[in-house]
């Protein structure tokens, strides 16, 4: 590691744990990333079984590719995260085998998504569940070249992120209006189609929408449905 990267790396520590909430240090975190090139990433905590992420901390891919995923319910077959279990260190997507044809398939489709290649960095916890860090792009040889610098400030979020997150939360719960309006989100329709479905105005729809993604802690419809997804709270 050069002088550079090692005082790039400690100057980025020192601003992650300058962060004064987990917002801050997620804009850090895409800040420090976007210093290297243009990447998607998505962070998360999964528990042992990796059927569900117990916490959706950020996601930054193709809200298309993000809504295709879901609507196919990928997260099951998805072999980026099946090897989570299996790995102690970062791992190209390209380094996985003995995929079948759904797996193929999937990565396939990421492709014409721009997410032509990735990097997972798993981070195994003590309590049983494992952070993970998800890097995609559509340049394999710059994804390799900021491979060990992305792992590293992987590190260095979990790190903040622990300190920032201590507070326990208390469990995320919807309306029976607010995870039909969400549900229907995730399947792709406008708030006019899904006012229409459910025999309610364009602005009533908005304004559960907004409660939702208000207790979800997203700012976006998109992010507040890959939480809510992730989380277990509404199921496509």
């Amino acid at each position: 590691m050069t002088a550079a990267v090692s005082h790039a790396l400690l100057t980025i520590a020192a601003d992650f744990g300058a962060a004064g909430d987990v917002d801050q240090l997620c804009a850090r975190f895409s800040a420090a990333v976007a210093s290297v090139g243009t990447f998607h990433f998505a962070l998360g905590r999964f528990g042992p079984n990796m059927l569900r992420a117990e916490e959706v901390i950020f996601v930054h891919y193709p809200e298309a590719w993000q809504r295709h995923y879901h609507a196919n319910d990928y997260i099951k077959i998805d072999p980026t995260i099946n090897a989570i279990a299996h790995r102690d260190i970062p791992y190209s997507w390209a380094e996985l085998g003995d995929l079948d044809a759904a797996q193929r398939r999937l990565l396939d489709e990421a492709r014409a998504f721009g997410v032509v290649t990735g990097l997972t960095v798993p981070i195994h916890m003590t309590d049983g569940t494992t952070f993970v860090a998800s890097f995609g792009a559509d340049d394999v040889d710059a994804l390799h070249r900021a491979r060990p610098f992305l792992s590293m400030i992987s590190a260095q979020f979990l790190e903040r992120y622990k300190a920032l997150a201590a507070t326990p939360k208390s469990p995320i719960r919807l309306t029976p209006r607010e995870r039909d309006c969400m549900t229907w989100t995730a399947r792709g329709k406008s708030a006019w189609e899904i006012g229409m479905l459910l025999g309610i105005s364009e602005n009533t729809v908005n304004f559960h929408v907004k409660n939702a993604c208000a207790k979800l802690g997203s700012n976006g419809r998109m992010l507040a449905v890959v939480s809510a997804i992730m989380l277990g709270v509404i199921s496509p």
